[in-house]
């Protein structure tokens, strides 16, 4: 027997996700052939040809006409054409060279460039359909994924299916030279939804037998049994919950006398009706090492791979009421069913014996103190590896604990703060407290283990001097987060369906209105669609973060955090390989000016995203200047300056000063220092200009200047 599992767009695709190596081993280990495609990877590249980016420059340049507004983003973008044309076949090579990818301004603009490919490729798309990588989406304008009619209209619109070229020439064909007997979709986030089920649709078309599996409609297994019409359209069958068991019992089936209904975790159509098979829980210890043979491990934007290890499934916690992780895993009477500490360490030792793996991020929704010490113990002093994961801000992640998992390799932690208000952590049954967080952040930082922090404002009954107290946590705590390894964010509440909130909205005063829950797949509640009456308005959320809370931040951090990206990557695959490269080492690269009279030296570069142009009835009259365009916003500069921010050579402040401002008369310098300061770091925290230590720097290196570069010339 032979299956495909396919893992479809979109997400980041900085690595693989565990779900498909996970069956692939249990099938392959009952002697199933089994191919592996991910196609999001390969997906993301093909949208990013140059012959395809060519088209979509000249499409969105025809439907400007000649005029171009440089404060509309559309136009923007089509000026950045050229500069992306030119681009983007170096920065996929950029984020999978050991070189350069470890050059955070390589990496920050190699990232940049490719965002903003995809974006030229959306804003010249004739259907309006969104697609990006970070944040991951695809979306097409009027289509509701939570409603099955618009799921069944849109996915019959080639027009909607950014990929499908893509599908047509370089996936179906291949599949159809060998069929599969059963071809998997695994359908993890909500992003794939519109692309997985439109390619589940094609697949059906062309006669395979579609399965759809996944943690998305593991949650709608009951509306599901209610809707024949979506295994009409998409799938010959659903795998609710896990899969190894159930895809092995149903190739069985596909090769004998086809009785589903002795498949576990099943879902299929008879007749007019669906039919449900009975529930079956993995024992986790008994589940085979993962096994990534046939995924594109070079494709993926990372110099070595990173790959994803389970130590246990469900969260050892659990009563968060935020969370859906208790009703996702309801069908086990376990909240954590966890491996020994010592398979754990057999699959990184099998991992990295034949994957040549040294990196891995570790998946689980919680990490407990007590387990990674286990692990650590188990790992010894064998081998080289480097880690990243969850945990949760609880007092046993003690000095000596933290000492012990840096041996091991642990890299960096992203913990879950939510809020700094205790009164808040309590009525969401988080089970930390506030005042142990810095002591916990503090000995994390001194054993040399990176961290992220989590928040969240907008909880249900949240007010304002609550969220402030989030927001005043980060402040009084900037001394143990200003690291470039270390990363927070602050993101507004989501309502998600599936969760203690929800589901006693009515004594936390939450309104939701009618309609959103009458929808046939209910993901989570969209802010427009419910009120929080007893706590912070959506918009008042939204207005702390982007207008108060997220500005005021960067500027506080503003040494390594005065762009909108992390200039040390905050997420897991790149943080643990960071961590990695620069322990022990100095990280050379900053998103500030040093102090005047700081004697340090930088050096400064145009980001190689931008076009960059003259402008002047003929050049060297008076009051030319040069037009400065990238994704987010379009200025002009006086081009001496602009040759002076951006030549590479190295200078501390008070020597670009003095090459600016030369003999300029006292009375007008110090205004005109301050306007020097606050150009260049509106310059590096809108990503445009780009810093570097040069003292830490190898000396011999310089940057080349940019000017000249884009379509103005």
């Amino acid at each position: 027997m032979k299956a495909t599992l396919i893992y479809p767009p979109c997400g980041d695709p900085r690595g693989p996700q565990l779900a498909l190596p996970s069956l692939a081993a249990a099938l392959r280990g009952s002697g199933v052939q089994v191919d592996l495609l991910d196609l999001n990877v390969l997906g993301f590249e093909a949208l990013l040809q140059p012959d395809l980016l060519e088209q979509a420059v000249r499409r969105l340049r025809d439907s400007l006409g000649t005029r171009l507004d440089w404060s509309e983003p559309r136009s923007r973008m089509a000026l950045l054409g050229e500069s992306l044309l030119q681009n983007v076949p170096d920065s996929f090579t950029t984020l999978r060279s050991p070189e350069h990818f470890y050059d955070a301004n390589d990496h920050s603009s190699a990232r940049a460039i490719l965002e903003s490919g995809l974006a030229l490729t959306c804003m010249a798309d004739p259907r309006g359909v969104a697609c990006a990588f970070f944040p991951a989406r695809y979306g097409v304008p009027g289509v509701d994924p939570q409603k099955l009619s618009h799921l069944i209209d849109v996915t019959a619109d080639p027009a909607a299916n950014l990929f499908a070229e893509h599908w047509e020439q370089d996936v179906f064909p291949g599949l159809e030279a060998v069929p599969p007997d059963l071809v998997g979709i695994s359908i993890t986030n909500r992003q794939q939804i519109l692309p997985g089920l439109m390619l589940a649709r094609g697949l059906r078309q062309r006669g395979h037998f579609v399965v759809i599996g996944g943690t998305v409609y593991s949650k709608f297994a009951d509306a599901l049994a209610r809707r024949p019409a979506f295994f009409e359209a998409f799938a010959d069958a659903v795998v609710v919950y896990e899969g190894e068991t159930a895809l092995l019992a149903l190739l069985d089936q596909l090769a004998g006398s086809r009785e589903f209904e002795n498949v576990p975790n099943l879902l299929f159509q008879r007749g007019d009706s669906v039919q449900a098979t009975i529930a079956h829980v993995e024992d986790v210890r008994s589940l085979p090492t993962p096994d990534f043979s046939g995924l594109p491990l070079a494709s993926y934007l990372v110099p070595e791979p990173v790959l994803p290890i389970l130590a246990g499934k469900g969260c050892y916690y659990n009563r968060c009421r935020f969370c859906d992780i208790a009703a996702i895993n309801r069908v086990s009477r376990k909240a954590y069913r966890v491996r020994e500490a010592e398979q754990i360490a057999a699959d990184v030792r099998a991992l990295a014996a034949r994957f040549g793996c040294r990196n891995f991020v570790i998946t689980d929704e919680a990490l407990s103190p007590k387990l990674l010490v286990k692990l650590a113990d188990a790992l010894g002093t064998d081998g080289d590896h480097s880690f990243t994961g969850y945990a949760r801000l609880e007092p046993g992640f003690t000095p000596e604990v933290f000492e012990r998992l840096h041996e091991m390799g642990m890299r960096k932690l992203f913990f879950g703060l939510e809020s700094g208000c205790q009164q808040t952590l309590d009525h969401m049954d988080k089970g930390t407290r506030i005042a142990d967080a810095p002591t916990i952040l503090k000995h994390c930082r001194q054993a040399g283990i990176d961290f992220h922090l989590f928040s969240i404002i907008g909880f249900p009954e949240e007010d304002e001097a609550a969220a402030r107290k989030t927001f005043a946590f980060l402040v009084d705590n900037q001394e143990i987060i200003d690291h470039p390894g270390n990363s927070f964010d602050m993101h507004a509440f989501g309502l998600e369906f599936r969760t203690s909130y929800c589901d006693e909205r009515a004594k936390l005063g939450v309104e939701i209105a009618a309609e959103a829950l009458e929808k046939d797949f209910v993901i989570g509640i969209a802010p427009q669609d419910w009120t929080n009456t007893r706590g912070l308005a959506n918009e008042d959320v939204r207005r702390l973060i982007e207008e108060e809370f997220y500005p005021a931040l960067r500027a506080i951090f503003e040494r390594h955090h005065n762009t909108a990206a992390h200039l040390w990557p905050g997420f897991e695959e790149y943080s643990v390989l960071y961590g990695r490269h620069y322990h022990g080492r100095p990280f050379p690269f900053t998103t500030s000016l040093p102090d005047t009279g700081d004697p340090s030296r930088v050096r400064l570069r145009w980001n190689p995203l931008l076009d960059l142009r003259l402008e002047g009835e003929e050049v060297g009259l008076e009051g030319q200047e040069v037009r400065i365009t990238g994704p987010s916003a379009s200025f002009s500069m006086n081009p001496t300056l602009f040759d002076l921010l951006g030549d590479g050579l190295p200078r501390n402040v008070d020597e670009f000063l003095s090459a600016w401002l030369g003999e300029m008369p006292e009375p007008a310098r110090e205004e005109s220092e301050r306007m020097f300061r606050q150009l260049a770091q509106r310059c590096i925290g809108m990503g445009f200009l780009q810093v570097e230590l040069a003292d830490v720097k190898d000396e011999g290196r310089t940057f080349q200047n940019v000017r000249g570069m884009g379509s103005g010339k």
